[in-house]
């Protein structure tokens, strides 16, 4: 739906096609299609883990949104977002809105950052193609609040391996605290 009615003014989930209030976690050899009209696309308000299979989500704002964490291991995902591609949330409790990626394919479209986390970001294996905002033919305003970065981390971003090919309007690597790259292909 475009517009979900809640029971009363202080209810706001679910607020993803796909909703879970503990963790979610995909895996299995088929294929999965999320249109979100709404909201986000695929949401857990603690874990979402993906461990394999063919998802392609097409969401009004994020993609993927862990509360907690995002993790992926495998699989091929497909993300076309008005918000963020793949983002974990959580501003409470600084051990978790975390984001590790350990393999897979993933192809992100975002109006927004392509990999966002609020703490740390992790990038071990896979490829990446991503274009964030408008990608290098946007312009950033001097006065806009909407990020566009590529891989974005509140506290610490690691990338040691995989292929990562990153076209974002803004910074496409972006850490607030430690930044370190140590291996992989990065075309950014």
């Amino acid at each position: 739906a475009a517009a979900y009615v809640y029971p009363d003014a202080a209810t706001t989930e679910p607020d993803a096609a796909l909703f879970s209030n503990d963790d979610l976690t995909i895996n299995g050899s088929g294929s999965l299609t999320v249109t979100a009209n709404y909201s986000d696309g695929i949401a857990s308000d603690d874990d979402l883990k993906i461990v394999s299979g063919t998802i392609a989500v097409t969401a009004a704002d994020d993609g993927l949104r862990g509360k907690d964490s995002v993790a992926v291991g495998g699989g091929s995902i497909t993300i076309t977002a008005g918000g963020d591609g793949v983002k974990a949330s959580n501003t409470e409790d600084p051990e978790q809105g975390y984001v590790v990626v350990e393999g897979g394919t993933l192809a992100i479209t975002s109006a927004g950052d392509g990999v966002q986390a609020e703490t740390v970001l992790v990038w071990r294996l896979g490829d990446l193609s991503l274009r964030a905002g408008s990608g290098t033919a946007g312009a950033i305003a001097g006065d806009t609040t909407d990020s566009t970065k590529g891989l974005k981390a509140g506290t610490a971003l690691f990338v040691s391996g995989g292929t990562l090919d990153i076209d974002s309007t803004d910074d496409a690597v972006h850490s607030n605290g430690t930044l370190a790259i140590t291996g992989g292909a990065l075309l950014l």
